[in-house]
């Protein structure tokens, strides 16, 4: 059909009313309209917006409803800013694609009085704006997309921004052969429709050095400002002190080259937006891959474990020396909020074995000293026994991914999933371990605070990372 139509917007939604001979209908249309318009100089430029309306006749009129699109459509960035950081700001997320035509009209709408540089698209920042030079550059020839988070410190970025898309969808992206360094550079970040929820499940990250742990990935959950989620890949994978043996893997996590190549399918749930970064801020790293991926409108399960849409993954992270007997808590959620601790990797530096006689234990709704006990010692919770005597294993729900003994002392790093045999609680969790433990007056452990010491334990400085799903 051809529409002549007069076109009005009150700021909500844009109405058109058209007279036609049709009989009474309402359906729902996707299409684009496109219109040209002269400007001075003797410009021609077409306008073309994707609309989705709803069209209701009563045999004599066409009533067009079109839902409001304010706010989608270019922007220019900030100095140093991502198009996914630009994008974010404005509730949008970014569209790879920017069509400029080869012209300068690209910059035209950002009022800017630029020296316009004919110069063909040649880094992933561009088109760009150089405030210092006032030059307005990289709009020939670029390509079909331009990844969302190239940025330079010096440069504001054009960046096609759009309005986040309701329903069921995979959402996600990779970046190749960049760099990371000290700067935190943004990944990904995506705005939910109102009303949906999202799941991030899936990272791989690759560069090649081979110190990891100086690696720092960060997920920011409905919008942020700190980042809850915090860590170093191979920590995270379930590896301490750099150990590059590969490759292996379970469901969960793993690492499948030498040099980097972790991956992470931990689901981290989010209700209105994500924002992922990495910063390597030791060094300047180039040849930088990353991927990241998730859905939206999924449920989210874990083993025979169903969450409510709200929930929200915690990481609780331990850096710290402890003395011989100390009590280490590993998470600590507050009373009247439920939950599910769902998997811990620890990684232990010390002078010998001794420390894994403690007992891992865990306090719920009031309960008192010795709480529900999850293990007998430290090895057997990780689902080995004898000091780890057979090595190290990386099986489905438990492994030891690092175990080195010297004269000098040992170390060691291990992983345990809580998925098949779920620590479910109601009101609140405090998981605790111990730097070693005591034999009560009939030679049992676990049981006695006070007691001999089995063996003789030194100082050990523990890395651990425990991850808790939280609701209420």
């Amino acid at each position: 059909i051809l529409f002549t139509v007069i076109v009005a917007s009150n700021g909500n939604q844009v109405e058109a009313v058209v007279s036609t001979q049709s009989t009474g209908t309402s359906s729902k249309i996707n299409t684009t309209y496109c219109t040209e318009m002269i400007v001075p100089h003797c410009l021609l430029l077409t306008f073309c917006i994707l609309f989705t309306f709803i069209v209701e006749s009563n045999g004599n009129q066409v009533k067009i409803t079109v839902p409001n699109a304010a706010g989608a459509g270019l922007y220019l960035g900030e100095k140093g800013q991502s198009c996914f950081q630009t994008c974010y700001q404005q509730g949008l997320n970014c569209n790879p694609v920017i069509q400029t035509k080869n012209s300068p009209l690209v910059f035209s709408q950002f009022k800017l009085s630029c020296d316009y540089v004919a110069s063909n698209w040649s880094s992933s920042f561009e088109p760009g704006y150089n405030p210092s030079s006032n030059m307005c550059f990289g709009y020939m020839n670029v390509p079909a997309a331009i990844t969302c988070s190239g940025a330079n410190p010096k440069i504001q970025r054009v960046c096609n921004c759009q309005a986040p898309v309701k329903g069921t969808t995979t959402l996600g992206t990779g970046l190749s052969n960049s760099y990371v360094d000290g700067t935190e550079q943004w990944i990904f970040s995506q705005v939910l429709a109102s009303g949906d929820t999202g799941v991030m499940s899936h990272l791989w990250v690759t560069y090649p050095a081979s110190d990891d742990a100086t690696m720092v990935i960060r997920y920011y959950v409905d919008g942020e400002k700190e980042a809850s989620i915090q860590f170093d890949p191979s920590l995270a994978c379930g590896v301490g002190f750099s150990d590059d043996y590969a490759p292996w893997g379970t469901k969960w996590f793993g690492k499948g080259a030498v040099f980097g190549s972790w991956f992470f399918n931990f689901k981290i749930p989010f209700t209105t937006s994500i924002v992922v970064t990495a910063q390597l801020p030791s060094i300047h790293q180039n040849g930088f891959y990353m991927i990241v991926r998730g859905s939206t409108n999924t449920p989210l399960i874990v083993g025979d474990v169903t969450m409510p849409s709200n929930a929200r993954l915690n990481l609780f992270v331990v850096d710290k020396i402890f003395k011989p007997l100390d009590w280490i808590t590993l998470a600590d959620v507050p009373s009247n909020t439920q939950g599910y601790y769902f998997q811990i990797t620890l990684s232990v530096q010390s002078r010998n074995l001794n420390f894994l006689e403690g007992c891992f234990r865990y306090y719920t709704a009031g309960q008192t000293f010795p709480g529900t006990l999850l293990s007998t010692g430290a090895e057997d919770y990780f689902d080995s026994g004898w000091y780890f005597d057979a090595g190290v294993y990386h099986l489905p729900v438990s492994g030891l991914t690092h175990f080195n003994q010297t004269k000098e002392g040992v170390s060691m790093s291990a992983y345990r999933f809580h998925e098949m045999d779920p620590v479910l609680f109601n009101d609140g969790l405090q998981f605790v371990w111990r730097n070693g433990d005591v034999y009560d007056a009939s030679g049992i452990k676990c049981l006695s605070q006070e007691g001999k010491v089995v063996g003789n334990p030194g100082n050990s400085s523990v890395q651990a990372y425990t991850w808790v799903y939280t609701w209420n």
